[in-house]
């Protein structure tokens, strides 16, 4: 009698295939123009066919179109990347920024942590993703004029955008419904009024 448990493995690398893994392996996503100039080819045809052998054989995992993730062999039995929610949000959109709920939680200003990740950028966006690689995402299109106070910090050795503390509520106090409500921006005000930077 089985478990019903279907055991997924890998197929084995060509040794091109692991040449390319090698090669863009550090990096946490890579573009198919990347894996163009990796692999020196012409066009993007035989590159796209190369990915989607990669894929299928499960070391590559495609984040947008034209966007991907290397699945690392620590990954296990799911065989998902191991990237952090908000550097697969920085492949979403450009320009982007972790913004809203998803911010005030990063910027300590919330004990509440979202189920969606909150991302900002400053144009509309067309058939937004809603999930990633398991993760909700809220894309939230800013005008241009309103798109500021972003910073890059790091996590897992890898740099993303982040509105800071004072464009953070600033944002939740225009839009409270992605920050949790009026209660919510209301306790991160009261709580860290003392540590914001009234010249901004």
């Amino acid at each position: 009698m089985t478990s019903g448990v279907h055991i997924m493995t890998r197929s084995p690398l060509g040794r091109s295939e692991a040449r390319f893994l090698a090669k863009v392996g550090a990096r946490a996503t890579f573009s198919i123009d990347n894996a163009r100039e990796v692999l020196e080819h012409k066009s993007n045809d035989p590159t796209r066919q190369f990915l989607e052998k990669l894929q299928t054989k499960g070391w590559i995992k495609r984040i947008r179109r034209g966007h991907f993730a290397v699945i690392p062999l620590s990954s296990g039995e799911g065989r998902t990347p191991q990237l952090h929610e908000f550097i697969v949000a920085m492949e979403l959109v450009s320009p982007a920024a972790i913004a809203y709920w998803s911010a005030l939680n990063h910027h300590g200003m919330t004990e509440q942590l979202p189920r969606t990740v909150f991302v900002a950028t400053n144009h509309p966006v067309r058939r937004p993703p809603k999930q990633v690689l398991g993760v909700h995402y809220k894309l939230i299109s800013l005008k241009p004029a309103k798109f500021f106070g972003v910073v890059r910090d790091w996590i897992d050795e890898q740099p993303f955008q982040v509105t800071d503390k004072e464009k953070t509520l600033i944002d939740g106090l225009d839009l409270v419904q992605y920050v949790g409500g009026v209660d919510e921006i209301a306790k991160a005000l009261a709580g860290h009024w003392s540590e914001l930077n009234e010249t901004k």
